[in-house]
């Protein structure tokens, strides 16, 4: 299949050949004039832009609190983007951040943009995924610091739903850099189904769940937001730098009641998320954890039960009667809610709970919010806000609850198997292992397996021992591909012949996690397409129930367990190789199994998952809890190579075999870079002890001096340094604290430096334990 495309404009038309060959033309058309589907396919053209702006106006208030934000199109969530069965799409992207935003790699202003659970099945180049699939995009108007960029502008990502794997369902996108999305960069992604039936299908009927946290560099999470809206109580969590890294490491902290300053009941500046609905219809609500640490949340409806009948994306044989349902990060779930004509007319609205627990897995601590449910007549309180106990959200029994957090053992064990949650009267919870996919996939299909591969979560939260660290060219553009630092599996040859090889390099050690390129490198194949198999063991009782997501593709879940014991892969494997067959000896469902691209592994058990390797390219497979992912919880699946005959890698516009201007970010974070220049914003990062804080300036006119507080908040400089000095400036910070760095340049008779004051050239450094 070939497609034409423009990125400049959006009145043209274009024409796909189908592989039969018959031409079919495509209307451009704004992307705003997509979500009423047509019998006609279009290409729906947005433009996008990200900037750092502030919770200060309407579209980006967030919980009521004024602080940085980052935002698509000035709004949080960004734009929704809704196309149809048969559409492209074009997303004309533009990086405008121009102020500083705290991210732990180091990468304040950089840059990508990810359509979560898209295939990119002819585009990997617009996958999204820094130093993976692209160099991440430098801002728009720094060519001080950013003289060539490296990727076209505006950056085209897209995809064609016909031929990329984009089938109907809900999808979303978000920046992969950072802390971006935990800082607002993510919006919906609704791909909508043709024809017409019952049920009452609008995307507006999406709600997008996110925690939201006290500021880009304090992370104790404060609110949570539903499609961007939020309200805090009279009580605001705080908290220290052991409850903050405990609860960025996964393992769960109780943060402090305070008095909330920003708390005046008489005048919101936000309103909670309203939704109106009509009796005696049946409607399609789509739910989208964009959540970014470890804060699974569940969602329940006040008098009503609902049917679930899709998660991520792909439809599943409906479960019904549900009372509540949990997401984690990267998760999406359809449900069917019918409305009820016997419902209070002149009562308050319904109230859609949202809560979650920042103390996993024994549920204390919530963080709770709501929408509105509301039926014709009735009125909505709009003085109404959360308590810190969250009054009424701890659901009575009896519950019958989808997908719950599997961090105890005794509810897997009690949980409701397939085909036993089919009666709508089953009482318990329903995990993804039992849930049932409504296509029939052949048996012999998903055996055709390739090989098998254990992967292992650990305490430093690695995949066996290795902390993914990024090569200068991403692999995607590597032409050969280049080995030097590479570790993990090769394997080669069409199933049953596949022979995989480990590979490490020889600064890996058996007696510490190891920093390097981790790397599966699969076959791929257009015909008989083999699967390979993924053991996910996550050997921690206490950890967190690690949300795994692949990028490229679906996987299939075949098998899930939990021990009370203490497990790693090597007793996994045992109980996977004791058998007759010698291998997959651990139960395996084949019988329609589950599609996912992102699943929780149950602490002190396993999940196991086969991916179809018929998509060739890197994709990057990783831990969607936003700290384990930037400390290195990642690894990339390598399907196929980019030089072979009939496989070649599309890499689009983008240029093979050139370093990216940005460096990458060694895992745990790096060097933080601070753009030092006149007129700036002040800078605000957080490091982890011993990083560098490296300032970046090209003209001779700057400096960098240390000040205290009392000075920084004054701009006096006379006591410092105020001569002129050629950059860049490294500063090592190894003791936790605050510091205050400013230009000295140009003082005024009373010692208040000019660039300090008036030129925004200050930096407030925090050193904590754990950042992001």
């Amino acid at each position: 299949t070939t497609t034409t495309t423009t990125t400049t404009t959006k009145s043209t038309t274009t024409t796909t050949t189908t592989t039969t060959g018959s031409p079919i033309p495509k209307k451009t058309v704004p992307g705003e004039q997509c979500d009423i589907c047509t019998d006609y396919p279009r290409k729906c053209v947005f433009d996008f832009k990200l900037e750092m702006l502030k919770s200060d106006a309407d579209g980006r208030r967030a919980d009521g609190r004024i602080r940085s934000v980052l935002a698509y199109n000035g709004q949080i969530p960004g734009p929704p983007i809704v196309i149809c069965e048969g559409d492209e799409l074009l997303v004309n992207f533009k990086n405008n951040i121009t102020g500083n935003m705290t991210n732990v790699d180091g990468s304040s202003n950089v840059t990508t943009l990810h359509f979560h659970g898209i295939r990119e099945k002819t585009r990997p180049w617009s996958d999204g995924v820094p130093f993976v699939s692209q160099c991440p995009i430098t801002p728009e108007g720094q060519p001080l610091f950013f003289p060539y960029n490296q990727n076209p502008s505006p950056f085209p990502y897209g995809f064609n739903t016909n031929v990329d794997g984009a089938p109907a369902g809900t999808y979303w996108y978000h920046s992969h850099v950072g802390a971006q999305r935990t800082n607002g960069a993510y919006g919906a992604l609704i791909i909508k189904e043709k024809g017409t039936n019952a049920i009452i299908d609008d995307a507006s009927n999406t709600l997008v769940l996110q925690e939201w946290y006290e500021s880009s560099t304090n992370q104790v999470p404060v609110s949570l937001l539903v499609n961007g809206n939020g309200r805090i109580g009279e009580l605001i969590n705080t908290g220290d730098d052991e409850q903050i890294t405990a609860h960025l490491k996964g393992k769960g902290a109780c943060f402090n009641l305070t008095e909330n300053k920003h708390f005046h009941p008489d005048n919101f500046t936000t309103n909670y998320t309203e939704f109106h609905v009509k009796p005696g219809y049946q409607y399609r609500f789509r739910v989208i954890g964009a959540i970014s640490q470890n804060l699974p949340l569940r969602l329940s409806i006040e008098n009503h039960t609902f049917t679930a009948i899709a998660m991520d994306s792909r439809n599943i044989q409906p479960v019904t009667n549900l009372t509540d349902l949990w997401l984690a990060a990267g998760e999406r779930y359809d449900i069917l809610v019918n409305t009820t004509e016997e419902y209070d007319q002149s009562g308050m609205a319904y109230k859609i709970k949202v809560i979650g627990y920042t103390d996993q897995p024994d549920n204390h601590c919530p963080l709770c919010t709501i929408a509105w449910l509301k039926y014709p007549k009735q009125y909505i309180d709009y003085t109404y806000v959360t308590d810190s106990a969250c009054t009424g959200f701890h659901l009575p029994s009896p519950l019958r609850t989808l997908n719950p957090v599997p961090n105890k053992y005794t509810a897997w064990k009690n949980r409701i198997k397939y085909p036993h949650w089919k009666y709508p009267s089953t009482i318990g919870g329903i995990f993804i292992a039992d849930l049932r996919e409504p296509k029939s996939k052949s048996k012999s299909t998903i055996t055709n397996l390739a090989n098998t591969q254990y992967i292992e979560f650990d305490g430093n939260i690695t995949f066996n021992g290795l902390r993914m660290s990024y090569p200068p060219v991403p692999f995607l553009l590597q032409d050969p591909a280049d080995a030097t630092n590479r570790c993990g599996s090769e394997c080669n040859g069409p199933p049953p012949f596949t022979k995989c090889t480990t590979k490490n390099p020889a600064t890996c050690t058996a007696n510490k996690y190891c920093n390097c390129q981790h790397v599966v490198k699969e076959p791929w194949a257009s015909v008989n397409v083999p699967w390979v198999e993924i053991v996910l063991v996550n050997n921690n009782k206490v950890a967190a129930a690690h949300p795994i997501h692949q990028h490229g593709g679906w996987y299939w879940v075949v098998g899930e367990g939990q021990f009370e014991i203490d497990i790693n892969s090597t007793y996994i494997k045992h109980l996977d190789q004791n058998c007759t067959a010698k291998k997959n000896c651990l139960p395996r469902n084949f019988d329609n199994p589950p599609p996912k691209d992102t699943i929780q592994v149950p602490p002190g058990g396993y999940a196991i998952i086969r991916t179809k390797l018929d998509n060739a390219g890197t994709w990057i497979f990783h831990c969607h809890i936003n700290y384990h992912v930037t400390i290195g919880m990642a690894m990339v699946l390598q399907v196929g190579e980019s030089n072979l005959k009939h496989q070649d890698w599309c890499t689009g516009p983008l240029e093979r075999n050139v370093e990216c201007e940005t460096p990458p970010p060694p895992p745990g974070g790096g060097p933080t870079t601070i753009n030092w220049y006149l007129n700036m914003e002040n800078a605000e990062r957080c490091v982890t002890p011993g990083m560098n804080v490296t300032f970046n300036w090209v003209n001779k006119d700057h400096n960098v001096n240390l000040l205290t507080e009392k000075n920084y908040d004054s701009c006096y400089v006379t006591l410092y340094n105020n001569a002129s000095k050629v950059g860049n400036d490294d500063w090592p910070l190894w003791v936790i604290g605050t510091y205050y760095f400013a230009c000295g340049r140009f003082p005024n008779p009373k010692g208040i430096g000019w660039h300090c004051k008036h030129g925004g050239m200050k930096a407030k450094i925090h050193v904590r334990t754990a950042c992001t």
